[in-house]
């Protein structure tokens, strides 16, 4: 049977015993047993850390606990007087019965339902991409299997910090130990043997890493257990998850070193690091499959390690959109997130980057190339324009992506081989490389084609829009733009004609969580750091532009009527602060303060009321700082030293927010002009637009809030369900 059918069926089981679950629910609603290592219907690997509560007058040694009908008592251990905690292992992929049950009489005190998943997954993100290249002789876990899933032994490595301030090999799990062993002071004030273990393995066909400072001499060992072995004092109890950079087409569970969990700043203090190759964004740009590798990893950690109190995710630039991403879509999964060089997302700033490659074949191509340096194709695409190269980023930080995200045939990692690979002649049924594709279990698949479908559209769109208005362009320049501008067709090719987008694709990118547009996901504590770069040009502009964070904010304040949760942080110039050490230990301050506070206010009130007095927005540039309220005036001392720019679809007239991926349309108005057009240039703009311009004070077409949370995807491509319910399908 292939991977794909098997994983077929045992999604099915699973989904039927969601619906059991469900079913449950309503008639155990005091239910006293608790799954503490994941949600009871997204168990994975074979066993879960389970906490049983019997009422005040049964003694937990009067209690047994059976697993689908065996006796697993002897893996619990009372906690106090009212409390049974064990490992429970042994479970079967698919449905499990927990029940708690009085010794004497054999009656029933509680049950549970549990569903349980491979190792390998999937749980929620519906079927993993085919083919899939198995790193982890790369990543030193041995050869791959011949055959089957990507999955590996677990193993542990010994690492110490030295006096030099490097890590080192440890040579011997025994004393004495190396001379230049240093100590650390945690963030509890304990000063311990600065010495790290590292876990790795194959989780969801990730390689994943968990780093935690230990004693080697009595290492943990089955926390949960009765004579097991808990952490010690080198562990603060709190969990630091960091997401990589970038944004690739996948096809490869990815490849690290054991030393890339090493990270000096968290640990130094006592934080755990864990992360999965599938949590960096250019590994495989599909933010589904990173927080289901992240729910499996901290249910890994969890029942090998302990609860931690809360878990801190950090990352930057594509590690920032999946922070977004899975706070919005899978909220609790991370308790506090740091964006760095942030996006809001990827699906909405993918259609205004593709649009710089629609520009970039106009002014290479239609017309002449020397009317147009960069300094005026910065009037057309709205971002900066590099002080050395004379080029915009929209030339020269985008034109990378532009390519690869509605190109099926680019961005491969050379570990996935060529004749696996999507060719338009030779190929149509293999691996497709472009961004839609890498999700198309969202976006659904175009039975036509068998291809994802793509929302990518320019319909209406006036390039240039903002530049004609302001007098930066002529109108016959703006008129021959937006005649000859074209589009791209699915396979990323120039055509002379605008790209239509499909309108399932549309919908399905809104309803799965693609565009993030905030909600209740988003109330949790937020750190935004941004290093400064749109006037920076050391060969090639950084896309990380400055915008992208008040677009994200324009979201957050429309969706949750408040930004206070967010705090921006933004430094520029010489001798720049170490901001992520800063914000961790706020983040600690902030989640601390929360975690002391048992009012029965929401949720998201008590983030806002939580929030340390000394977190403000603030800037920094060569090294002073201004404490500042965000803002777009551009009069405020932040935006002086560090200046606000825009994106292509801002220039065109767009709104701030950037959620519309295909504008409703409107007659052509010359209202909206400051030009004066001539009757004969008025026909050549309707005829430009037969269908009208985008009208951006509307929503965008099928715009709306997320399906639900928690959100399961089907093997049929675009479909799902909501975790919990026994509905399926998204119609």
């Amino acid at each position: 049977m292939s991977i794909l059918r098997t994983t077929a069926k045992i999604a099915r089981r699973g989904l039927a015993l969601l619906a059991l679950v469900w079913a449950y629910d309503g008639a155990f609603a005091q239910s006293e047993i608790t799954v503490l290592s994941s949600r009871p219907d997204a168990v994975s690997g074979g066993d879960a850390v389970v906490q049983v509560r019997v009422p005040p007058n049964v003694s937990p040694l009067q209690v047994v606990v059976l697993r689908n009908g065996v006796d697993v008592t002897s893996a619990f251990v009372a906690t106090d007087l009212t409390t049974l905690q064990g490992l429970v292992s042994g479970l079967n992929v698919g449905a499990n019965v927990i029940l708690a049950k009085m010794r004497s009489d054999g009656s029933i005190l509680t049950k549970a339902l549990v569903a349980n998943w491979p190792i390998y997954g999937p749980i929620f993100a519906g079927p993993h991409q085919r083919p899939w290249i198995c790193e982890t002789a790369a990543s030193g876990l041995g050869p791959p299997p011949a055959t089957g899933p990507c999955v590996a032994p677990t193993r542990y490595d010994w690492f110490y910090r030295t006096t030099a301030g490097t890590f080192a090999p440890l040579p011997s799990l025994t004393p004495p130990f190396p001379a230049d062993l240093s100590r650390t002071t945690t963030i509890d004030g304990n000063t311990v043997n600065y010495i790290v273990r590292v876990e790795s393995g194959v989780i969801d066909e990730s390689i994943y890493r968990i780093a935690i400072i230990d004693d080697p001499t009595n290492p943990i060992s089955n926390p949960w257990s009765p004579g097991g072995k808990k952490p010690g004092r080198g562990w603060n109890n709190k969990l630091v998850y960091p997401f990589g950079p970038g944004a690739g087409p996948g096809f490869r569970s990815g490849s690290n070193f054991v030393t890339s969990a090493l990270l000096d700043g968290p640990l130094s203090l006592g934080f755990a690091v864990a992360f999965g190759t599938r949590n960096t964004y250019g590994t495989g740009s599909d933010d589904v499959i990173s927080a289901e590798t992240t729910m499996m990893i901290k249910d890994r950690f969890i029942k090998q390690y302990g609860l931690p109190k809360f878990t801190i995710a950090t990352g930057s630039s594509g590690g920032s959109i999946q922070q977004h991403y899975i706070a919005q879509n899978y909220p609790g999964l991370l308790d506090a997130i740091t964006p760095n060089a942030s996006f809001p997302d990827l699906a909405s700033i993918a259609v205004d980057v593709l649009d710089c490659q629609v520009l970039g074949n106009y002014f290479d191509q239609n017309t002449n190339p020397a009317a147009w340096p960069g300094s005026r194709r910065a009037l057309i695409d709205g971002y900066a324009l590099g002080t050395q190269s004379a080029r915009t980023t929209c030339q020269n930080g985008w034109n990378n992506f532009s390519n690869r995200w509605q190109n099926p045939t680019a961005g491969f990692s050379d570990v996935v081989p060529t004749q696996l690979r999507y060719d338009p002649i030779t190929n149509r049924s293999g691996a497709r490389a472009d961004y839609w594709d890498a999700n198309v279990n969202s976006f659904g698949r175009d039975p036509a084609t068998g291809f994802a479908r793509s929302p990518y559209d320019n319909i209406g769109i006036q390039y240039g829009l903002n530049a004609l208005n302001s007098g930066g362009i002529t109108k016959a320049e703006f008129l021959d733009l937006n005649e000859k501008i074209g589009g791209l067709d699915i396979d990323g090719n120039y055509v002379q004609h605008r790209s239509m987008a499909d309108p399932i694709a549309l919908r399905n990118a809104y309803q799965s969580g693609r565009v993030v547009t905030s909600g209740e996901g988003l109330t949790l504590p937020i750190i935004d750091i941004r290093p400064y770069v749109d006037s920076a040009d050391t060969g090639q502009l950084s896309i990380h532009s400055r915008i992208r964070t008040f677009m994200f904010l324009d979201r957050l304040g429309r969706s949750n009527g408040t930004i206070a949760n967010h705090v921006n942080w933004i430094t520029g110039g010489i001798s720049q602060p170490d901001l992520a050490t800063v914000a961790l230990l706020a983040h600690n301050d902030w989640l601390e303060h929360m975690l002391a506070d048992h009012s029965d206010l929401p949720y998201a009130t008590k983030v806002i009321l939580n929030e340390p007095e000394y977190l403000k927005d603030a800037c920094w540039y060569d090294g002073v700082k201004y404490e500042e309220t965000l803002t777009l005036d551009p009069s405020a001392k932040c935006n002086q030293l560090m200046p606000v720019y825009g994106t292509v679809r801002l220039a065109a007239g767009g709104s701030l927010g950037g959620t519309t991926l295909k504008c409703q349309l409107k007659p052509v108005t010359v209202t909206d002009y400051t030009a004066s057009f001539t009757p004969a240039e008025l026909v050549r703009l309707n005829t430009i637009f037969p269908q009208g311009v985008c009208d951006w004070s509307k929503p965008g077409v099928a715009q709306q809030a997320p399906t639900d949370w928690w959100l399961r995807f089907l093997p049929e491509a675009g479909t799902w369900n909501r975790m919990g319910h026994s509905s399926f399908g998204n119609d």
